[in-house]
């Protein structure tokens, strides 16, 4: 519900008037106080209770439309549209449903395809060998209902002899190749790239063409050294940020 008490303009302060009106809706919506999906007040309501003009207020609101904390329904008003934003950390090589499990999330998972392919020069590159098949899975992954990344996977079929029998759909695939297979994974490498969404990909992940994502792909290793698994996994930008933990090195 607004609280029109909360906070006030400050007329006599070099900062601009919009950017005012901006931080307190947003630092409202940010709280909590102003709900995902509430109205938020109409221009002439706001420009009444803070004594401003319309552009000031329009310019507030456009740009928290821009950074999507706000979305215009024609007809009906503004209103809230507090991003729901999933945290990854790069440090650890965790199961996508272990990790949001975590932080009582929900998810789901949809297996679009598995199938057996051949070796080529850059998968066995990757792998370091020479696999003569690999299976190539494509998943996309929901939280809380939401289509967040697109993952393809690839993983030498001598290791995983029937994968495609499994039930990739409620199961870890780590959870599977661990206990299985016996495989002890170990560690992997990750590299972060923001891109554009593939145009074959921006209708999995429910968002406009050119939208901005975040490509990560993920090479990891067994106890032995072997490389088991490459993945190319798709982020939607608007819902997942990343978090690493630095440590100085004296």
């Amino acid at each position: 519900m607004w609280n029109n008490k909360i906070s006030t303009i400050q007329k006599d302060s070099p900062v601009p008037l919009y950017y005012q009106l901006k931080e307190i809706l947003k630092n409202q919506i940010e709280s909590g106080e102003l709900k995902d999906g509430e109205m938020i007040p109409s221009e002439r309501e706001l420009i009444e209770l803070y004594q401003i003009s319309r552009p000031t207020v329009r310019q507030a609101i456009n740009e928290l439309v821009n950074s999507q904390l706000l979305v215009r329904k024609q007809g009906y008003g503004t209103f809230v549209n507090k991003p729901k934003r999933s945290q990854w950390y790069l440090e650890s090589l965790t199961s996508f449903s272990e990790e949001n499990e975590k932080k009582g999330l929900a998810t789901k998972t949809a297996v679009l395809t598995i199938q057996v392919i051949e070796g080529t020069m850059e998968l066995n590159t990757l792998f370091r060998k020479n696999h003569n098949q690999y299976y190539h899975l494509e998943r996309l992954r929901y939280v809380e209902e939401q289509p967040v990344v697109l993952v393809s996977t690839y993983i030498p079929c001598n290791l995983a002899p029937e994968l495609e029998k499994e039930n990739l759909t409620e199961n870890s695939l780590y959870d599977i190749l661990h206990n299985r297979y016996h495989l002890n994974i170990d560690y992997g490498e990750r590299s972060l790239e923001a891109v554009i969404v593939d145009k074959n990909d921006y209708q999995h992940l429910g968002i406009s063409p050119n939208s901005p994502i975040q490509l990560v792909k993920t090479i990891a290793f067994l106890e032995n050294g072997d490389v088991f698994e490459y993945s190319i996994s798709r982020f939607r930008g608007d819902l997942s940020s990343f978090k690493a933990k630095l440590k100085f090195n004296k």
